[in-house]
């Protein structure tokens, strides 16, 4: 069905606007990738959930007071529970139960930095950057990593 007002050129230039895909903004394409890759992820790795206490339940990930205040964070496993605090100074967490290991922060870009816990499983990070982020735990030949979270702007 052709319209008089239309000519094949103008048709086809419609057709050529109509079909072509908007440009994916480049954060998006990393955040993608990053999340492809854990599809290979070994079988020894277990997956700690975010706990949905009382606030979670309500839809908020970030449990604590207003603005400013320091977010807390439980994440829960069988072998393993890990605890974090989040604020401006960075991240304190604590491992349970109560062992050295190696604690990796890790974001839609990759790993951003590493820290040792130690004998009593206690551990900090820097400041993360907003956006999503989960921490990557290993203990020996164990192999742990958090749910992904999103911390927003401070």
């Amino acid at each position: 069905m052709c319209s008089p007002e239309w000519t094949d050129d103008e048709l086809l230039q419609e057709l050529r606007s109509a079909l072509q895909e908007e440009p994916v903004a480049e954060s998006v394409i990393r955040a993608a990738q990053a999340a492809f890759t854990w599809r290979t992820v070994d079988a020894e790795l277990e997956l700690l959930s975010l706990d949905a206490g009382d606030e979670l339940a309500a839809g908020a990930l970030v449990r604590g007071g207003g603005p400013g205040a320091p977010g807390s964070f439980a994440f829960h496993g069988e072998r393993l529970s890990v605890e974090i605090e989040v604020d401006g100074a960075g991240i304190v967490g604590q491992l349970t139960p109560a062992q050295p290991g190696q604690v990796t922060l890790v974001s839609a870009e990759g790993p951003q930095a590493t820290a040792q816990a130690d004998k009593v499983g206690c551990f900090a990070l820097p400041p993360p950057a907003p956006g999503p982020l989960r921490l990557d735990c290993r203990l020996g030949a164990d192999h742990f990593v958090t749910e992904w979270v999103t911390i927003g702007p401070g």
